[in-house]
């Protein structure tokens, strides 16, 4: 959203229109005069508020001097006055200058919260199927919130299906509360069951009957392997960190070499990464 965008000046043209913004983004309307001192400090703070919240509300200037009908509609008596709108309805009002402080206490009412910052932000990147850079917002979005608001968390776990990862989609559905457990829940639950299955590959299954029979490092690795590429990484961490417990040196190091590639491949953001990395350390030292 550009300066022009968010700053707008009333006048009876423009001011339904101005009004109905409010039913989309957080509306601020302030009353001036050229010839009031106090009030047009008060609309200079305001704008710079505005300016460094970069577009999170509107704010629309009215200049009594000039827009007196519209001053009378409003039945101002002060100056400055400043209403405060969100979708469509005036929030609060207030006569006279604020200090910083009220004022951002004020304004708190119609701003986003800082978690819908960090999902509106997300989803832009999901717009563009970014979704590395979309993984950190949700996460942080979600633990603001204290893993209350379910929307955020609904997307976070469809992000990771959408990059096939299976196991963390799951832990973040099973965390969500059983009164929010939706159809769109149930959906994502299907996606996981048929991602899945379709990652029990009968190299898999082989393999996996084969350890049973003979837990050796050799066939450990190839299986490790394997779960990895089906992006059940959890299943290959746990299994190499099984035999890591017993000996940090298995297969002359490749265990843990192995243990260590996954973690790199499935990156810093996800938090099977930060789960292992702790294990890892806890043998380590």
């Amino acid at each position: 959203m550009t300066n022009a965008q968010y700053l707008i000046e009333i006048t009876e043209q423009n001011l339904n229109e101005t009004l109905q913004l409010s039913e989309q983004s957080p509306l601020v309307i302030v009353f001036y005069a050229p010839s009031h001192q106090t009030s047009l400090e008060f609309t200079a703070l305001l704008q710079r508020y505005a300016e460094q919240y970069q577009g999170q509300f509107v704010l629309a200037k009215v200049n009594c001097e000039k827009e007196q009908m519209i001053a009378a509609q409003f039945r101002i008596q002060a100056l400055p006055t400043t209403y405060l709108f969100k979708a469509g309805q005036a929030l609060d009002a207030f006569q006279g200058s604020l200090d910083e402080q009220t004022l951002q206490q004020r304004l708190a009412i119609i701003l986003p919260k800082e978690e819908e910052i960090k999902f509106m932000q997300a989803l832009a990147l999901l717009e563009t199927e970014n979704y590395q850079e979309a993984l950190p917002l949700l996460k942080e979005a979600w633990e603001i919130s204290d893993k209350r608001n379910s929307d955020i968390a609904l997307l976070y776990a469809e992000t990771y299906i959408a990059m096939k990862k299976v196991e963390p989609a799951q832990d973040i559905l099973n965390q969500i509360p059983l009164q929010d457990r939706d159809n769109r829940w149930q959906g994502l639950q299907a996606q996981i069951d048929l991602l899945i299955q379709a990652a029990d590959t009968p190299e898999i299954q082989q393999l996996q009957k084969d350890f049973a029979q003979s837990p050796s490092p050799v066939l450990a690795l190839k299986l490790a392997v394997q779960l990895h590429q089906a992006n059940r990484d959890e299943e290959a961490l746990s299994l190499l960190f099984t035999l890591l417990k017993n000996d940090l040196n298995a297969a002359n190091g490749e265990v843990k070499q192995q243990f260590l590639s996954i973690l790199s491949a499935i990156g810093q953001n996800d938090p099977i990464t930060a789960k292992y990395r702790r294990l890892l350390y806890s043998l380590l030292y």
